[in-house]
């Protein structure tokens, strides 16, 4: 299992970049599939995402399509995905 965590203005910004690019509404569509029944994607605060790694693979490979960039992303999450992505063996 893989896990990552996003806080509520992460999350919105997947929402922001839609379906411009593969990782906005491509990979928020994988993570809400693994969110606990009791979340709810616009919620306050965090949520931890429990991630098989066939879904962390397929998350991973989203990424490379856009050589990694995660384009529209702040730095900080930009650097959390990198960083989820690059933890996947």
């Amino acid at each position: 299992m893989y896990t990552l965590t996003l806080t509520q203005d992460e999350r919105a910004a997947f929402d922001w970049v839609g379906d411009r690019y593969a990782t906005g509404d491509e990979v928020a569509d994988i993570l809400r599939e693994y969110m606990d029944e009791d979340d709810e994607w616009s919620q306050e605060g965090d949520i931890t995402f429990n991630l098989p790694e066939y879904a962390a693979w397929i998350i991973r490979e989203l990424s490379e399509k856009e050589d990694s960039l995660w384009p529209c992303f702040a730095e900080e999450l930009t650097a959390k995905m990198r960083n989820f992505c690059e933890e996947i063996v």
